[in-house]
């Protein structure tokens, strides 16, 4: 899908299909990151939880996401697919909430998980997940659920992928049993009609669980 003019609603998340159980997750921020107006803030960095070890969770429904040492403290809405098949994009009236994608896993369970969130907005130029692209390798991610739990995980990776050329199968496929996160947003260069033309994802393993 083209991206459209700075300024009018934006391309949705793109869906696709890479393997067994990567269909339902397969969506990809394309547009919605053009270039700002405004100014954003950011939270103030919270202390890290210290879990208890865990392979998986049962479900629960997500409702904050933490990332302390990007100063990352934000409510999280849910997103699912349009009649077209396409993923939701998150609020633009609320840039520094992210996004879970509720017809995947819900974080901590087994599979990968899928959190979205805006770089920057035409009104607020630092949103949610401007930072993304910093985190290291080991960087905690707690993600608070609606049954009084806290999946932590781990950075294992972070990448910045052509949206032309993104790697589905990479990001969405089998996690072999294992419970994943992966946090998307824009990034790479803006583009003559000033929108991003890549994606940055964040790989993380589930850790642990908080209370």
């Amino acid at each position: 899908m083209a991206d459209r003019p700075a300024g009018r609603r934006p391309a949705r998340l793109r869906r696709t299909a890479a393997g067994a159980g990567a269909a339902a997750l397969a969506a990809v921020l394309v547009a919605g990151c053009g270039s700002a107006h405004g100014s954003g803030g950011s939270a103030a960095a919270a202390p890290q939880v210290k879990p208890v070890a865990a392979t998986s969770l049962a479900p629960s429904v997500p409702d904050r996401i933490d990332i302390p040492s990007i100063h990352v403290d934000a409510a999280l809405d849910a997103v699912g697919l349009d009649a077209g098949g396409q993923m939701q994009e998150p609020s633009f009236d609320r840039p520094m909430e992210a996004a879970w994608y509720r017809q995947g896993p819900t974080p901590g369970e087994k599979g990968a998980a899928a959190i979205v969130g805006h770089l920057d907005t035409p009104t607020t130029k630092e949103a949610v997940f401007h930072r993304l692209k910093e985190l290291a390798k080991g960087a905690q991610i707690e993600v608070h659920r609606t049954d009084g739990s806290t999946a932590v995980f781990a950075v294992d990776a972070v990448d910045t992928f052509k949206k032309d050329a993104f790697p589905t199968a990479k990001v969405y496929g089998d996690t072999h049993g294992r419970a994943e996160l992966r946090l998307i947003t824009c990034g790479g260069s803006l583009t003559a009609d000033r929108h991003w033309d890549s994606n940055v994802v964040v790989f993380a393993h589930l850790t642990g669980k908080a209370a």
